[in-house]
């Protein structure tokens, strides 16, 4: 539930109502203020919170029924644009990220953001964690590689994106990385997703593989709801009984979280089908889609990186600026059609 006040509301009041509001023990409510309004977040059962009378409250807002409101484009609470460095997601241009999936070589990585930058690439992706699937592949540098990866920053001259995994490395994380990704398998850990909400840098939410749009959104919802409106939706593909991709490739997805929210929505065209052939007709396919952004991974020498999983869906980073201007031509032809506005 989200309780609206006045937007000149007082700390104090604020701590008073949410005392008076969170009576029952299983009930806690705290303060929000976004866009120039202001909220008390009540976590519990609707059945057992208290209601109580004040002339600062201007509504109730139930969220039983989506478990989802602050994202909902209806309430017109979130901005369309998430910044990122010294640029922007949605709302505009087709954004970019490229780079390595993992942060491997420092010297490789820089070199990578180089090149991705000269491309037309707005940041560079670099993760120091990573959750793989077996116990016995690269799980990243972790936090040994923090001043790695403020090196890659410093000299490939755009912003960061890495990884996070675990609630107690987001801090030390949003020192060095410009954006903190959450991987799939990560997207209902509500401990991490809490701390990312103030972790003050912007969130890029990947889809997990087996969840919901509605599922989505919550997980975005919880970011937001801690405190964090800076939340940038990854559609990435869902399992599938058919594998001849790495994934069912997520593109209902995109059309229907964009018509939910006003969050900017991008594709990895590279994590979803698994393969560096593919990379191009889905990155395409998402353009008509109207996705507000690619996250693409690429490396000059593929052959030099430890999984070759990895390596097997790394586009050619000398073919990148060609097809980033492909994708914005056919995302500009498809939105004159206004198929999926």
């Amino acid at each position: 539930m989200l309780v609206e006040l006045a937007p000149h509301s007082s700390d104090a009041e604020l701590a008073s109502l949410a005392t008076r509001i969170a009576r029952h023990e299983d009930v806690t409510a705290w303060p929000l203020r976004l866009a120039g309004r202001c909220f008390l977040v009540v976590a519990g059962d609707e059945r057992l919170v208290h209601r109580v009378s004040s002339a600062a409250i201007r509504a109730w807002h139930s969220t039983a029924e989506r478990g989802y409101w602050l994202v909902d484009r209806a309430n017109a609470v979130l901005p369309r644009r998430v910044p990122l460095g010294s640029g922007h997601v949605g709302g505009g241009d087709l954004w970019c990220g490229a780079g390595p999936c993992a942060l491997e070589s420092v010297s490789d990585t820089v070199q990578t953001a180089a090149m991705v930058r000269r491309a037309g690439a707005d940041a560079v992706r670099a993760s120091l964690f990573k959750v793989r699937s077996g116990p016995y592949h690269f799980p990243g540098k972790g936090r040994g590689g923090l001043s790695a990866l403020a090196e890659v920053r410093a000299g490939g001259g755009l912003p960061v994106i890495t990884e996070v995994a675990d609630p107690r490395d987001v801090g030390a994380v949003a020192q060095v990385a410009d954006c903190l990704q959450v991987d799939p398998r990560n997207m209902t850990n509500r401990a991490l997703l809490a701390e990312l909400g103030g972790s003050g840098r912007p969130v890029l939410l990947m889809r997990g593989v087996r969840a919901t749009v509605a599922e989505w959104l919550k997980a975005a919802e919880y970011v937001v709801s801690h405190g964090n409106p800076h939340v940038i939706m990854c559609a990435r593909g869902v399992v599938s009984f058919d594998r001849s991709l790495a994934y069912q490739l997520d593109y209902g997805a995109v059309a229907a979280v964009r018509r939910h929210t006003d969050l900017p929505v991008i594709f990895d065209p590279s994590h979803s089908t698994g393969s560096a052939a593919a990379v191009a007709p889905a990155a395409l396919a998402a353009a008509v889609f109207g996705v507000d952004g690619l996250l693409i991974e690429t490396h000059p020498a593929p052959e030099r990186m430890y999984r070759p999983g990895d390596a097997a869906q790394m586009y050619p980073v000398d073919r990148l600026a060609a097809l980033l201007a492909a994708c914005r031509q056919v995302r500009d032809l498809a939105a004159g059609l206004d198929a999926f506005a």
